[in-house]
């Protein structure tokens, strides 16, 4: 197998703090990326007038609200900060946990009739981790290729 150097094939063995790191650093990277495009975005907003609204409702007298200022970016600190929060949960709770796991209590035969196929494909199905299934024109399926992992 060919190693990728884009893909951290062991994201385990990285250390927390470097994955913060790079992730600020990643972060970083996009906010300049996002400031290059403000002129474009600007021009685009006068064509259509938009800057022209929010100077009359936001900004009247060139004075603009402390709302706008100050609350609006700790709101979206706050939404980032609890966006990140449950994802971390997440990668904590379901880490080391391989969710394509055959479900136990459901039987093979239910699961060829279901499908309309033979039981010996939903036997692969539930055994299978990988699996190349052929179908007909009514979305049936005919047969199955297993593929080595």
């Amino acid at each position: 197998m060919k190693y990728d150097s884009r893909l951290i094939s062991k994201p385990q063995d990285q250390r927390p703090l470097w994955r913060t790191a790079w992730g600020f650093v990643t972060a970083a990277f996009w906010a300049f990326y996002f400031y290059l495009w403000a002129p474009l975005v600007t021009f685009v907003l006068w064509l259509f007038g938009i800057r022209t609204g929010w100077d009359e409702l936001y900004a009247p007298e060139s004075q603009l609200d402390p709302f706008v200022l100050v609350v609006l970016p700790l709101i979206a600190i706050g939404c980032a900060a609890l966006l990140i929060a449950w994802a971390e949960y997440n990668r904590f709770r379901f880490r080391r946990k391989d969710r394509r796991q055959p479900r136990p209590d459901t039987p093979p035969s239910l699961i060829a009739r279901m499908l309309g196929a033979e039981p010996a494909i939903a036997s692969a199905l539930r055994a299978g981790k990988v699996i190349f299934l052929h179908m007909d024109q009514q979305a049936r399926p005919l047969r199955y290729e297993l593929q080595a992992t």
